[in-house]
């Protein structure tokens, strides 16, 4: 499979910002890709529900106190 290369400068502020909001709760650290990644799984569960995506990201575990 070939590397998908999209030029998401214009919203690495709100990327960064969604990157530090996962990383407050979480047990591992993601990286911005991970926050992008959870951010279209998250559209297309809500969007596609009949479309199954085979997750190959960190998983999102987060910690309540």
């Amino acid at each position: 499979m070939q590397t998908l290369r999209i030029d998401l400068s214009e919203y690495r502020p709100y990327i960064q910002a969604l990157q530090d909001r996962l990383n407050q709760d979480g047990v591992y650290t993601m990286s911005m890709t991970d926050a992008v990644k959870i951010a279209i799984e998250k559209a297309v569960e809500k969007l596609l529900p009949d479309v199954k995506i085979n997750k190959t990201r960190k998983k999102y575990i987060e910690i309540n106190f």
